[in-house]
């Protein structure tokens, strides 16, 4: 057996009192929970809302529940956001009982990274012992992905939860041959379906094989009609969300976002589905702009989305393994252990069938993730958080036990391999000469002294139980210094919020807090006073504004909780709107604001789908430069009865207000200072994303 939690002759016989042994267990739990707790809420309001274009989603949905069960991006339910809604929904439930701000909205991917914890020691405790269950615990409460994901708005803290209760139901499932415990299973991944839709599919032929093979001797008949049963219970909760959405008129719902023909299930099948597996063109991939650093402390930043060779080794390149595999060794060899012990001479059942579903979610995903070539951000990688803790667990717990019966090199060997490994890891992102800098001579120590400990403890009788557990303790402890490292860059310095990635070498960079804060306060300031006018001036306008994308948009509702139209959805290229529309929206005086430009994810593909809408906006547009009272230095010169306003980054904002008239004209162009960009507050304003505003009265009409 891997591991025992009987005590050892000699030992006081309190220790075999239930009461004595649920305190043994529950103190490194609970100190556990504690650590990860402190790494996912340290300066967590430095995050701000996180992905912006989610947080805009949660306040339109915190007061109405139309928008709130169609999962809508704005106040309007104009256009629906590119995921299902769990997530969002658990996000909205923690705002509505907190209070609709920044924190209240991570604290709910917060309390499901530690409930994660929690449910994998359970799960580890159960069948491996609480040895390995409190190392599984501690590699994920430690993992930097999980720890960047759980202080975002993302998605994935959600999803792994949902698939942690979907493993203790397979589990359960297996062991007792129920088929209820089946088809819960299969309704947990349903629910993940709706969390972030086939990611969490990934994982059904997993648990539905583990049931199979856990009954060999039973009838083919009896398997067959059990499989049929629960996957029909899994199709229909994954799908039941997504056909109510398209079976509901689509006069009285939200367009489906990030579609071409305004179907849930295209987004599932397409975006969500295909897209991340095909590639798209160069010219339609754009990093999120990181806004960690200013450039006079810049340092090297890994890609957001995970552009490297697809293939078997993709995740043993340093860019995503540093993210969340800084003990595979030990993981590889927990796999190991894992299967020669589950079948060996008397190992339980359970032991078979937890080492199936660990390998199974390990294995899968890691083929999924390694030959995506799509748009796969590096943060997806946390999905392989779980089986890696899982396996890695079960080495520490294996291999101490080999040791203590004799069987001494393999704890040093492990330990050897682990400091090799994380020294590749730690040269392939310094940025400076090794050993020149506080953060490579810490690496350096940390990995050397895990070696020696490895050495001594090798060389250390087998009576000498006492030391030898602190030395394999300290070797841990060193081993585990990287990881922190690395998740210590999402906690003591502002990551990229919307796709976080833990980089060590940003520890060498200074902290940027106090001109973030005044950077910040002013891009504040201006977007209240944009704001101020076009509400002033928005008269029964259905809408404050429109823009192109919901990037521009996400600000926007956040700050006033009103409706923003998203003309162009996510990435600005749903095919929503036509000229036609707007014109029909600006003559029933439902729109009165329009601006163009500003940032884009898909420069291309936005200029491509919104270009007629544009065109005509221009086409009735001319420039005047009319006092619009929010910049009281302008000369006034009325030229129509209303205008729009943009603003500059000089000291004394430059302001062009647009009348709208017949001519066409080409408007001069203004810095986008007026407007935060979500993910990229010091953003400026280039040749190829200016920013125009204009208004529409609504008695106009586009010209023939």
């Amino acid at each position: 057996m891997i591991v025992s939690d009987e005590p050892a002759r000699g030992e006081r016989r309190i220790l075999k009192s239930p009461d004595s042994r649920m305190l043994k267990q529950a103190v490194p739990l609970t100190l556990i929970v504690a650590l990860a707790a402190l790494a996912r809420t340290w300066q967590l309001s430095q995050n701000e809302f996180g992905r912006q274009y989610y947080a805009a989603a949660v306040r339109s949905q915190l007061d109405s529940w139309h928008n709130f069960f169609f999962n809508s991006f704005d106040p309007a339910a104009f256009v629906s956001i590119d995921k299902p809604p769990v997530a969002i929904w658990l996000q909205v439930a923690s705002a509505k009982l907190l209070g609709f701000g920044a924190l209240s909205i991570l604290l709910a991917q917060v309390m499901a990274g530690l409930a994660a914890i929690v449910l994998l020691y359970m799960l580890v405790q159960r069948v491996w012992g609480s040895t390995a269950g409190a190392m599984a615990a501690l590699s994920l409460a430690l993992s930097p992905v999980n720890i960047a994901v759980d202080r975002s708005n993302n998605t994935e803290s959600c999803l792994i939860l949902v698939l942690l209760a979907a493993v203790w139901l397979a589990m359960r499932a297996a062991e007792t041959g129920r088929l209820g415990l089946f088809c819960a299973a299969m309704a947990a991944i349903g629910i993940g379906f709706n969390v972030k839709m086939g990611a969490a599919l990934v994982l059904a032929p997993v648990v539905a094989l583990a049931f199979s093979l856990a009954r060999p001797a039973a009838p083919v008949l009896w398997h067959i009609q059990r499989q049929a049963i629960a996957g029909v219970v899994l199709v229909i909760v994954s799908l039941s969300w997504a056909a109510l959405f398209d079976l509901t008129p689509v006069r009285d719902r939200p367009y489906a976002g990030s579609t071409r023909h305004n179907s849930m299930l295209e987004l599932a099948l397409i975006h969500n589905g295909a897209a991340r597996f095909i590639g798209s063109t160069a010219a339609d991939q754009a990093a999120v702009p990181d806004a960690a650093t200013p450039a006079s402390t810049a340092v090297r930043q890994p890609v957001l989305t995970d552009d490297s060779p697809i293939g078997p080794l993709r995740l043993f390149r340093p860019r995503a393994a540093a993210q969340f595999a800084w003990l595979l060794p030990p993981a590889l060899l927990g796999l190991v252990l894992a299967w020669s012990d589950a079948w060996g001479v008397g190992a339980p059942a359970s032991r078979r069938i937890s080492a199936g579903l660990w390998t199974g979610w390990l294995a899968l995903y890691w083929i999924v993730l390694s030959f995506a070539g799509g748009l796969i951000h590096t943060y997806y990688v946390a999905v392989l958080g779980p089986p890696l803790a899982v396996f890695c667990g079960i080495a520490v717990a294996g291999l101490w036990s080999k040791w203590k019966e004799g069987k001494r090199i393999y704890f040093p060997l492990a330990v050897a391999a682990t400091a090799a490994w994380q020294a590749y890891l730690c040269i392939a992102q310094s940025t400076t000469t090794i050993g020149s800098d506080w953060l490579s001579r810490t690496w350096l120590i940390a990995i050397a002294a895990a070696t020696i400990c490895g050495g001594v403890l090798y060389a250390l009788p087998r009576q000498n139980s006492g030391p030898a557990r602190l030395l394999a303790i300290a070797s841990i402890g060193a081993l585990l210094a990287a990881p922190v490292l690395t998740a210590a860059s999402l906690v003591l310095r502002r990551p990229n919020v919307a796709a976080p990635v833990a980089n060590m070498t940003a520890l060498l960079a200074q902290s940027d807090t106090e001109r973030a804060a005044v950077r910040t306060s002013r891009l504040e300031a201006a977007r209240r006073k944009l704001t101020g006018y076009l509400a002033a001036n928005r008269e029964a306008a259905s809408f404050l504004v429109a823009v192109p994308n919901a990037n521009v948009a996400a600000p926007l509702i956040i700050s006033t909780g009103q409706p923003v139209m998203a003309m162009g959805g996510y990435l600005g290229d749903d095919p929503i709107l036509t000229s036609a529309d707007l014109e029909r929206l600006a003559a029933d005086r439902k729109l009165r604001f329009v601006m163009l430009g500003g940032f884009t994810l898909a420069p291309a593909k936005q200029a491509a789908a919104l270009e007629p809408v544009a065109r005509w906006v221009r086409a009735i547009a001319a420039r005047s430069t009319r006092n619009c009272g929010a910049c009281p230095h302008l000369q006034a010169r009325p030229t129509g009865s209303i205008s729009a306003m943009s603003g500059s980054r000089s000291r004394r904002p430059n302001c062009s207000i647009y009348g709208a008239r017949r001519t066409e004209t080409d408007l001069a162009a203004s810095s986008p200072q007026i407007l935060s960009h979500p993910f990229f507050p010091s953003f400026r304003g280039d040749a190829q994303h200016r920013t125009r505003n204009l208004e529409i009265p609504g008695s106009l009409r586009a010209p023939e």
